[in-house]
């Protein structure tokens, strides 16, 4: 596989560019909220820097010496002045707690040390060699901050300015991860108007690399703010999940990509794509062995918390790529050019070569106006949740992929595509249909633009390497 590099002329970073046509076959896990969500900080009483527009934002959360659970927020739209932005601390007893205790103001720019005022921005805490080091953004630089005991941290001079990309492109989001050992330091900046998920790595926290660009554009956008809070779990060795948000508020949006390598999650190309989830800024922890995210409250008048699994998905059930499997699956009426097409006209990123794809007529070439409906052989699923692997016009009447009892014909589950050719995994709820004999149906009824549906296949639950 080609791997060049290229230099990006708008912030001096290297972008790793890989051609990617096909995801590998191998086990992946897609991120689910368990149960309720709890609130653990609401908006804060700041004095004189009180506002009634104050929103907390971008945040850190990490468990002290004494076993307590702390978090600090950057609060904006204060009164402070300039960006506006501070930061506010809260404690928790357990992690699982409500309404964990307000502690204050826990800090403000310092002006005298080349920080702009209130420009402080999304802290976030690691321990290392015996202490809690803080890295937060100054709206223009990352800089440290250390604690003995993970409560009040003071600034670490001694580290200075630790990188930035430049002035007036607002460096932010920092998030340390330790993996292959390194540190690698995920954030994001917006040069040119763009936002980009750089990465950074060091052996000791205080001399870092040159940036690498490992995320940007695609089906989450390349605006400014397109790349924010950049967040990285590593679930299972070599599994890294990258959270990218695009909205914050009710409509908030935050974008989840898989890779095997931690400085790679998709340039312009959806290839990583796993899902998409209604929360913002989110922090995830481990705590027993169990996973909790944090994310802002959909008013963003304050910050919760809810259980996180990650569940496993790794048995297909149909075989695409072998011939005699395809030859089972036939075209009942319409004039479709084949059942299966292996076109690399678009970014459709299957997971075989293979796949349906109602408007292909070729390599490179397709047509909307053609149609028909398209049935597959019998086939039960053992699990109680599938991923489908569905995309296309967006019509729920038309377009679509069925499930039909083999027998009655009794539809069971219906999907249609979002007027994307992403090929996106869709969880899907198989409890009405577990352990009968069901068979596929792909519909195409409509000779409009988006006028055609695609197919990737399903992939079971393997719920014994649940997360």
């Amino acid at each position: 596989m080609n791997n060049p590099l290229k230099k990006n002329v708008l912030s001096g970073a290297v972008i790793l560019t890989f051609v990617v046509s096909l995801l590998p076959a191998r086990e992946f896990w897609i991120p689910v909220i368990e149960g309720d969500w709890w609130q653990v900080a609401g908006n804060p009483e700041l004095g004189e820097y009180t506002s009634e527009k104050q929103q907390p934002v971008d945040f850190g959360l990490w468990q002290a010496a004494d076993g307590t659970w702390q978090l600090w927020s950057c609060i904006r739209f204060t009164k402070l002045g300039g960006h506006t932005r501070l930061f506010y601390r809260w404690e928790g007893k357990k992690l699982t707690d409500t309404d964990w205790t307000s502690k204050g103001i826990a800090m403000t720019a310092d002006p005298e040390l080349g920080e702009p005022l209130g420009g402080l921005q999304a802290p976030h805490v690691v321990r290392y060699k015996g202490r809690y080091w803080m890295m937060y953004g100054d709206w223009d630089n990352m800089r440290f901050a250390v604690s003995k005991k993970g409560k009040d941290f003071e600034r670490y001079q001694k580290a200075g300015i630790l990188f930035t990309e430049g002035p007036h492109v607002n460096n932010r989001d920092p998030m340390m991860l330790f993996t292959k050992g390194k540190w690698h330091c995920y954030y994001t900046a917006f040069p040119a108007e763009r936002g980009y998920v750089y990465c950074r790595t060091s052996e000791t926290l205080m001399k870092w690399s040159d940036p690498v660009i490992v995320s940007y554009g695609g089906i989450a956008g390349n605006g400014p703010y397109s790349c924010e809070c950049p967040h990285v779990v590593e679930v299972a060795p070599g599994h890294y999940y990258l959270f990218r948000t695009q909205f914050y508020g009710p409509g908030a949006k935050t974008t989840v990509y898989h890779s095997d390598n931690p400085r790679l999650f998709g340039i312009d190309n959806d290839s990583y794509y796993v899902t998409q989830m209604n929360l913002c800024a989110p922090e995830i922890v481990t705590l027993d062995g169990r996973y909790y995210i944090a994310t802002l409250n959909p008013h963003l008048d304050g910050i919760r918390l809810a259980r996180l699994k990650w569940k496993s998905f790794s048995k297909p059930v149909f075989a695409f790529d072998s011939e005699s499997h395809r030859a089972e699956w036939s075209q009942k009426d319409g004039d479709l050019a084949s059942v299966f097409t292996n076109s690399t006209r678009n970014w459709f990123h299957p997971r075989t070569e293979y796949f349906i794809g109602t408007a292909e007529t070729g390599p490179k070439e397709f047509d909307d106006a053609r149609t028909g409906m398209i049935e597959g052989p019998e086939f039960s699923v053992r699990t109680e949740q599938c991923v489908f692997y569905v995309s296309g016009g967006n019509d729920r009447d038309r377009l679509y992929v069925a499930v039909v009892d083999a027998k009655t014909e009794k539809e069971y589950l219906r999907l249609t595509g979002k007027n994307s050719n992403l090929l996106e995994p869709i969880l899907a709820d198989c409890r009405a249909f577990l352990g009968k004999s069901v068979k596929i149906r792909v519909a195409d009824r409509s000779k409009e633009p988006w006028g055609h549906i695609n197919f990737g296949g399903i992939v079971e639950h393997t719920p014994e390497k649940d997360r």
